[in-house]
Order: structure tokens, then C-alpha cells, then sequence
């Protein structure tokens, strides 16, 4: 290889002694060591500048800029937010649309959820003001329930209260009255609540699943953002394969018409 490099150096400046120029590249190693040097203690010495380059297009595709390395916690931080926007601020894309999906899924579950218990709560409302004259606006649970187990408000006060006195007496008033005709009615009745409680407690579940979901998101985005900083890190530090030589050759360029750059280990 130095056999190639001096003669491609003596045959270079043979032919061109005006019109060329040869210079020498340096490695990533270099270049990092370089950038470390010329930090805000180094700005003003001369010695570390580069030379001006006398053509931009003369850029090598070495020499590009990097990616600057992405934050971590503001990654963890989307992802709490949002599952799937910290892996997609990550350049995780692919990863990203799965968590976006899950989260669409867990939302449409939830008000589907949620919208079919309002249903079948109105349904055994006005259910149970036809069939049984009870007025269930504005009631809590516990009076809904003692609805649909005992036939009566009177069969609630002689039996119900039997075995705990702390129960609240109801007086047969509108507001509190009830009377079932048919078994069958007070069957279909507590069917409807139950439904509306089975899917009101689903709702419950698929928020839970939103919660579970940003967690794996965030632990998910830390643990990308973690391997793409190592990642950049090593990669600032290992040796890219480069060409042992380069010529460039551009007889209208008013200085240098031939160009030769050699890349060397250290200058």
C-alpha cells in the first residue's frame, strides 16, 4: 500500500506541478479527538482551525455531519403521553405504529364500553318504571339493586331489614315505591343491570390497559434511547472503511485542477 502511495504522489506532482494539490484525510478517530479539541477552551487558537476549503463540492461523503444523539428522558416523557411517540421521536417508526394502534384500539374499546352500559342502564331504568312503577333517576346503587332482589317495598322493609337494621326504611312514597307483577319482569330487570355493569366494568379494564400501556411505552423509549446513544457513541470512535486514496480531476476549476487525497491512520 505505501508502495501506491508514493508513486501515485511522484506521478502526481510530475504532471502537475501548478495545477495540483494533494492532501491527506484524516480518520473518525481523528476527526472526534479533533472536535474534542476544539471545544470552548480551544476557540481562539489558530493552530487547531481547519484550512479553508477552496471548493464545497469538493465536501467528502466522510465528512458529513452526524445525527446529534436524542434525549432520553424527553422520549420517556412523550411516551407517557402518547404510547408510541417516543420510539417514533426515537426513529423507531415501525415500533412507534404498533403503539399508536394499541392505543387507538384501547380507546375505541373503552367508549364502546362505555356508550353500551349507558344503553342498557337507560334500558332497565325505563324497564323498571314500566313494569314495576319505580322511579330509578338520581339512585344510587344500593337502592337498584334491592330493586331487582326484593319484589316490593314493603317485602324490603319486613325481610330486608331483618338481618340489618342499619339499612336504611324506606316509606312507600312515589319516590320510593316498586311493586313487581310478573318474576319474569324482575328477571329481564336485573339481566339489563347486570349487562350494564359488565360493560361499564370492561370500560374500567381497557383504561387499565391505557395505564399498562404507556408504562411499557416509556420503559420501552428509555431502553431505545439508552442503545441509540451507545450506538453513536461507539460509532465515533470505530474506524470506517475508507478508500487508501482519492483523485478528483475538474480541468475548469480556476486553481486546482487535480486533486489528490490520501487517508492516513495519523498526521
Amino acid at each position: 500500500m505505501m508502495v501506491r502511495l508514493i508513486v501515485a504522489v511522484i506521478v502526481t506532482a510530475m504532471l502537475c506541478p501548478s495545477l495540483c494539490a494533494i492532501e491527506f484525510g484524516r480518520t473518525p478517530v481523528q476527526d472526534a479527538m479533533r472536535a474534542q479539541l476544539q471545544g470552548d477552551d480551544w476557540k481562539d487558537r489558530d493552530e487547531f482551525d481547519d484550512p479553508p476549503q477552496e471548493d464545497e463540492e469538493d465536501t467528502d461523503e466522510f465528512d458529513q455531519p452526524r445525527v446529534g444523539v436524542k434525549s432520553t428522558v424527553q422520549a420517556a416523557l412523550y411516551s407517557a403521553l402518547l404510547p408510541g411517540a417516543g420510539q417514533y421521536y426515537l426513529g423507531k417508526r415501525k415500533k412507534a405504529r404498533y403503539f399508536f394502534a394499541a392505543e387507538a384500539l384501547t380507546w375505541i374499546g373503552y367508549f364502546s364500553f362505555k356508550t353500551y352500559s349507558g344503553w342498557k342502564e337507560d334500558d332497565y331504568v325505563r324497564f323498571a318504571q314500566r313494569n314495576a312503577n319505580a322511579r330509578l333517576e338520581n339512585k344510587d346503587d344500593e337502592f337498584r339493586d334491592l330493586v331487582g332482589f326484593y319484589t316490593s317495598t314493603d317485602e324490603y322493609n319486613a325481610f330486608g331489614r331483618v338481618f340489618d337494621p342499619e339499612r336504611p326504611y324506606y316509606p312507600d312514597s312515589p319516590e320510593y315505591h316498586w311493586q313487581w307483577q310478573d318474576e319474569e319482569d324482575q328477571k329481564t330487570y336485573r339481566h339489563l343491570k347486570n349487562r350494564a355493569r359488565e360493560a361499564d366494568r370492561r370500560s374500567e379494564f381497557m383504561l387499565g390497559v391505557a395505564i399498562v400501556d404507556r408504562i411499557i411505552s416509556v420503559i420501552d423509549a428509555i431502553r431505545d434511547g439508552q442503545k441509540l446513544k451507545k450506538q453513536i457513541t461507539d460509532e465515533s470512535f470505530s474506524t470506517r472503511e475508507r478508500p487508501d486514496m482519492k483523485l478528483k480531476i475538474n480541468p475548469f476549476a480556476s486553481k486546482t485542477q487535480i486533486k489528490l487525497t490520501l487517508y492516513t491512520d495519523f498526521q
